[in-house]
């Protein structure tokens, strides 16, 4: 089972990602980590600062079996990756370079890291 934790009022609360429902409370964010561990339950993926990673709608995101990013109804998130500078998932998008030309590259919402572009600078053409 698939489940995120959200901190309220000093407390880790755990719900069932699928249908909200509260499975239980506890004093910290660890304690509630531990527990969902020790039950087998499906955490989201965390960034490099322990943060629960999110889509750019606040959705929490996992990682199926064959390591694909995904929410937890089992929608497959398309055309991202995983930050290299946070940890964050980075979408793909059309980027203007310093020459002002149009390039796909993955761009992170978190951290503003711009990588991966295609084609690299030493493959676009010389212009004369």
């Amino acid at each position: 089972m698939r489940v995120y934790i959200k901190e309220e009022n000093e407390k880790a609360i755990l719900f069932n990602a699928l249908t909200n429902e509260k499975i239980a409370e506890f004093k910290d964010v660890s304690e509630a980590v531990k527990f969902a561990i020790e039950n087998h339950y499906e955490l989201p993926v965390r960034d490099f600062k322990g943060d629960f990673v999110t889509d750019k709608e606040g959705n929490f995101v996992y990682i199926d079996e064959k390591g694909f990013f995904e929410l937890a109804d089992g929608t497959l998130l398309e055309g991202v990756k995983q930050c290299p500078n946070c940890g964050w998932i980075a979408y793909g998008e059309e980027v203007c370079d310093e020459d002002n030309q149009p390039r796909e590259c993955f761009v992170c919402p978190k951290c503003g890291n711009i990588f991966e572009c295609t084609p690299p600078p030493d493959e676009l053409p010389a212009e004369d």
